[in-house]
């Protein structure tokens, strides 16, 4: 009896333990929240300026996390890679599509559009991808110890996922001042969308891929688009 008891109260502190965890999650939202805020509202900056800042903070963020808890980045991110990539394709054409459905804005040519191409279709969209899609994840599935767990476990981890990821887009989009209103729902729409592949396949990489698509279609179908690549300036 004592060593069962002694067992049910190991068992019960590892949980607790594993669940306080979920601490990252408003953490991660607050810091979106205020790179968003500070850096895309409060302050005006020119935008390739203000997306380098952006990456110092959220980059430094996601670093002080994985060094903080002992994240093994090269064995979450090779689990199930093939299909996490794929997904992400499908994922990404999908909300590519998105972005083709709306109309077009003057478009960019030249160096101007191979430099935007690369730092806020490729670069922008990955950094958002890691902040907002794969980072919840990740924080959710190793609370809830989904990785090897029963059937059960690993639903209710991926739904546990899916609200993380809305919290955490929800308070970044919140920064910029376009976003309080109604748009709030359209973030949360392309994530729901983009964060498919990682939810499914349970690999970090499928929603980054998925997202880099959304970016690099919004940079050739629309780069001065009001609703993709915020900040928006007028």
């Amino acid at each position: 009896m004592r060593g069962s008891s002694a067992c049910n109260i190991r068992s019960s502190s590892e949980q607790a333990r594993s669940m306080s965890h979920l601490v990252w999650i408003p953490l991660g939202a607050a810091v979106a929240f205020l790179a968003s805020f500070v850096l895309g509202d409060l302050i005006v900056l020119p935008v390739d300026l203000y997306y380098l800042l952006y990456f110092v903070v959220i980059l430094g963020f996601l670093g002080f996390y994985t060094r903080r808890t002992g994240l093994e980045l090269r064995e979450w991110a090779s689990r199930r890679l093939a299909l996490g990539i794929v997904l992400g394709v499908l994922g990404g054409v999908l909300l590519a599509q998105g972005v083709l459905s709306r109309a077009p804005t003057p478009q960019l040519s030249g160096g101007t559009l191979a430099w935007a191409l690369i730092w806020r279709g490729v670069a922008y969209g990955a950094v958002d991808g890691l902040i907002l899609l794969a980072f919840p994840w990740v924080v959710t599935w190793r609370a809830f110890g989904g990785e090897g767990a029963g059937w059960g476990r690993r639903v209710g981890a991926t739904f546990a996922a899916w609200l993380a990821i809305l919290l955490v887009t929800t308070a970044y989009h919140l920064g910029y001042r376009d976003f309080r209103s109604s748009q709030i729902l359209q973030p949360n729409i392309g994530s729901t969308i983009g964060g498919l592949p990682t939810l499914v396949s349970a690999n970090p990489v499928g929603s980054v891929v998925s997202h880099v698509f959304l970016h690099v279609t919004a940079v050739v179908h629309s780069p001065e688009t009001d609703l993709f690549l915020p900040p928006h300036r007028e």
